[in-house]
This record gives structure tokens, C-alpha cells and sequence, in this order.
């Protein structure tokens, strides 16, 4: 008998997820990830409450930093709009956090979590994957890709095309001193999202408990755009308020990861499936990939589960993943969008963000995936 049934290649949320869902259906489950938990992650932080349903987590029993937001406030050239909920429509948390608390859980259900150890190469054969890395190699009937962007087994099964559309993106991650922390705490209240002028990409303005997350992302960001970008943000910022001037941030990181726009990844072959964004599944227009990360590792769970269990073929994975999340490809709204001169895109952006109800349905809800929680 194999040590493994179920090899999950990346040990984020997605990951974590698929590797807890997978243990507690009494799968043998290996989770390998190069990084060495508890690690720094480059991300906003921003999890809706479908997410934490999800994750079956009550955020009033999560024992780490969280902060609910009932409000949240978009600006573009030069007007701001704030939205208001009765109860929580997102909240924030500090990443090298969260992500070591759902592995952990993962581990406590019993999967074999191993990190440190980085995968060279994934190969699929008839009855079993074959899993590389620089501890040796292990198989498994299936295999899981949750690595990111560049996770290897979506690089080695996945079909990744050059034409994905890439956002790349730059932010800081900086604990507020106890001084600077009262100063600011009028500010501490919501989320601030700043739309780029030219609508490629925004930037955001993010507290969460004592942290501040500040950062920007661009599609096309190979134009060299980014650092200038980023300074007009922080200049912003600075003429508000939100960021003293002499306050020190954290040093600024990079990342990219695909939307699901166009040219879309393989979701699943006849033993692997891919979440996240390894899959591709960051939400167009605004980038929020935990939420899809997580959707995606519980469905990952119960198609892998039914392949070893009941002989189940893995395609129904994709189906429904296409079904949550489109098939990748511009519909012709997109297409009649993007063929719009650029002073009527602004003009319509304009609207759209003066409606509160526009706001809360099309930009929050369907945008970024932000609903409030259901009374219970």
C-alpha cells in the first residue's frame, strides 16, 4: 500500500483546505510547500464571510488577528464613495497568521504536512502521480496543485498559456507602534479602495487590528508602471492622512498571479486538479483570490475523495469550477467594454461608482465577493 493516497502540492489556504477536507474522509493525505510555515505571504488579507463558512471558522472564535468591516469606501479621480452594511461584509487578517492556523488544522485532521521542501517536477502516469522535490520523490493516486501562480504542477499538467492576463502588484505590510496606533484609530474603521485613473488596476489602503496594508496592482504591470504607481498612492495617502509622513513602512514586496479572464489553465486531468491560483481563479477585476482558493480546495477534496473512493472521474471538478467561476474566456459584454473609448469607460465608471446600489451589488458583491452575513 501506498504511504499516500493524495499528494497536495502547496500549503495556503487553498491547499490547507483541500488537505483538511481530504483527512477528515479518512484520505492519507501529504502536504508538501517549499516555504517553512510560519511564513511571510504577500497579500492584502481580505476574506469575505463566504470564505470563512467555508472554512466552517467563526471569525468571534478565530483566536487570531481579525477585524470585521461594515463599511468600506472607493475613490476615483478625486470623488470617494463609501459603502455601508449592517453587519461584516469582509474582514482583514494577517496572512503568515491565517495560513499557519489552517495548516495546522490540517495537520490535527490527520494529514502529513511537510514544509520546507520544494517540488522540481510532477509527472502523471496511468495509476499514480510522481511528485519530485529536493527530499526525493513520492507518489500518490492524486495530486492537488495549490502552489500560486507558478505552482508546479499547474506548470508541469495545467496547460499554462503565455496570453493569461497577469496582474502584478507591490504592498506593505507595517505594525503600527501603540503612539501611532491612537493617532490613526479614527482612520482604522474601513477599507479604502483607489481606482487607477487609467482603470487598469487599483490600489488599496487596508487596517486590520495594529497593521496597516497598503499596496497597488496593475494588469500589463510589465510596462514598467508599477513603482510609479505605487508612489502616487503613497502621495495620496500622505495628503489624507492615513499614512504620516515620517511613519516607516515595511518594505514594499511583489507578486503576480492570473485572473480568470482569458486562455485559462487546465483545472484537472485524470489525476490532478488545481486551486486557486494555480488554477487561475483570482477574481477578475479586483484580484481576490482567497475566497475562490478556498471554494476551490473543498471541491478539490470531495472529487479527489470520490476518484480514490468510488472511481469518480476528476472532469466533474473543472465542470464545476467553470460553472462557479466562468469558463475564463471575455464574454461579449467584456468585449463591447473593452472596445469603448477611454472617456466613455471613465464616464460609465463614474456611474456606476455614484450608485449605492450599483456599489453594493455589482462592484462589492459580484466584484470582490463582499456580502454581509446572514443573522442567525
Amino acid at each position: 500500500m501506498a504511504a499516500w493516497e493524495a499528494i497536495v502540492v502547496g500549503g495556503g489556504p487553498g491547499g490547507s483546505t483541500a488537505a483538511w477536507r481530504l483527512a477528515l474522509t479518512g484520505v492519507r493525505t501529504l502536504v508538501l510547500d517549499a516555504a517553512v510555515f510560519p511564513r511571510v505571504k504577500i497579500c492584502a488579507g481580505w476574506v469575505t464571510p463566504a470564505a470563512l463558512t467555508d472554512l466552517e471558522l467563526d471569525p468571534e472564535k478565530y483566536p487570531l488577528t481579525i477585524q470585521g468591516f461594515a463599511a468600506c469606501a472607493l475613490a476615483y479621480r478625486g470623488a470617494r464613495h463609501e459603502t455601508r452594511w449592517r453587519r461584516p461584509a469582509s474582514y482583514g487578517i494577517i496572512r503568515r497568521e491565517f495560513d499557519r492556523y489552517l495548516l495546522e488544522r490540517a495537520a490535527a485532521a490527520g494529514a502529513d504536512v511537510r514544509d520546507g521542501i520544494r517540488v522540481r517536477a510532477v509527472a502523471a502516469g496511468a495509476e499514480s502521480v510522481r511528485v519530485e522535490t529536493d527530499a526525493g520523490a513520492y507518489e500518490a493516486a492524486v495530486v492537488i496543485g495549490a502552489g500560486g501562480h507558478r505552482c508546479p504542477v499547474a506548470q508541469s499538467l495545467g496547460d499554462v498559456s503565455l496570453r493569461e492576463e497577469v496582474v502584478v502588484a507591490q504592498e506593505s505590510e507595517t505594525r503600527l507602534p501603540a503612539g501611532r496606533l491612537a493617532g490613526l484609530q479614527h482612520l482604522m474603521g474601513a477599507p479604502e479602495l483607489y481606482v487607477e485613473p487609467d482603470l487598469r488596476g487599483y490600489g488599496w489602503y487596508f487596517p486590520k487590528g495594529d497593521f496597516i496594508n497598503v499596496g497597488i496592482g496593475c494588469t500589463r504591470g510589465a510596462d514598467g508602471s508599477l513603482p510609479r504607481r505605487r508612489e502616487a498612492l503613497l502621495a495620496a495617502l500622505h495628503a489624507s492622512g492615513r499614512l504620516p509622513a515620517d511613519l516607516p513602512l515595511e518594505p514594499f514586496r511583489g507578486h503576480a498571479y492570473a485572473v480568470r479572464r482569458q486562455a485559462p489553465r487546465r483545472l484537472s486531468g485524470a489525476r490532478f486538479c488545481l486551486v486557486g491560483d494555480a488554477a487561475g481563479l483570482a477574481r477578475d477585476l479586483s484580484g481576490e483570490g482567497i475566497g475562490p482558493a478556498i471554494r476551490s480546495g473543498r471541491l478539490a477534496a470531495e472529487a479527489a475523495s470520490a476518484l480514490l473512493r468510488r472511481r469518480v472521474a476528476l472532469e466533474g471538478y473543472a465542470r464545476r469550477i467553470r460553472d462557479l467561476y466562468g469558463d475564463g474566456e471575455a464574454g461579449w459584454l467584456r468585449r463591447r467594454v473593452a472596445g469603448l473609448p477611454d472617456a466613455v469607460a471613465r464616464a460609465s465608471v463614474r456611474l456606476v461608482l455614484g450608485s449605492a446600489a450599483a456599489r453594493r451589488r455589482v462592484v462589492f458583491g459580484s466584484i470582490f465577493g463582499m456580502r454581509e452575513e446572514e443573522e442567525t
